[in-house]
């Protein structure tokens, strides 16, 4: 099992860049090739495509003077830019990497009734409130650690965002999560620690013996 949010925001813009790198070596800026810099940044667009700045982690604004396709008018994109220095303020492009911006992945609460293992499985059953809407839901593997048994320890979290779907009513939610997600070749000395967060001031743990 996987340790991410378990949902995926797309990139607002998709870069793309088709340019010739060229290497910079120190006998290159020896013979004068002008030095490559690689830095986090972000590209700001204005009224036209045409007209691009490069906002760096570093605090600097530079003009872009290279044609980037992909690019839509008023409107920003995180990156990964390989610039280097031409006249004072501007910059040519030389390689460009899209960024994600990940949203928050705090838990919203929810109403813990029971967990239990059966079946090779270890299941919920959860109180959603709700007013009809979807919500997104997952499990999010926080660590392992040795245990005084010999075995592991698999500390799981369970993720669920409410979104803007007002608390109304609440409804009986069920999930199951798989032992084989955490580990196939798993003994009686391995356990399983599961936290889930709602809404009293302390989330609710349950402890798992797993089972091969």
């Amino acid at each position: 099992m996987r340790s991410y949010c378990p949902f995926f925001i797309p990139l607002s813009i998709v870069l793309a860049l088709s340019l010739t790198m060229s290497s910079c070596s120190s006998s290159d800026e020896e013979e004068g090739f002008p030095a490559l810099i690689t830095e986090m940044g972000l590209l700001r667009v204005g009224a036209t495509t045409a007209d691009v700045t490069l906002l760096t982690d570093g605090g600097y604004a530079y003009r872009v003077s290279t044609e980037i396709e992909g690019l839509k008018p008023n409107a920003s994109a995180r990156c990964l830019c390989g610039y280097v220095l031409q006249e004072e303020g501007t910059v040519e492009v030389r390689t460009l990497a899209g960024v994600g911006i990940l949203p928050d992945c705090t838990a919203s609460p929810v109403g813990a009734v029971s967990a239990w293992m059966g079946g090779g499985f270890v299941n919920l059953h959860l109180l959603k409130k709700t007013q009809g809407a979807d919500h997104q839901w997952g499990f999010l593997l926080d660590g392992q650690q040795p245990n005084t048994a010999g075995g592991t320890t698999y500390e799981v979290s369970l993720f669920h965002r409410q979104g803007d779907d007002p608390a109304a009513y609440s409804t009986d939610i069920y999930f199951s999560l798989a032992q084989d997600s955490l580990s196939e070749t798993r003994t009686t000395e391995d356990s399983l620690l599961l936290t889930v967060h709602t809404f009293e001031a302390q989330p609710h743990r349950w402890r798992f013996g797993l089972t091969p």
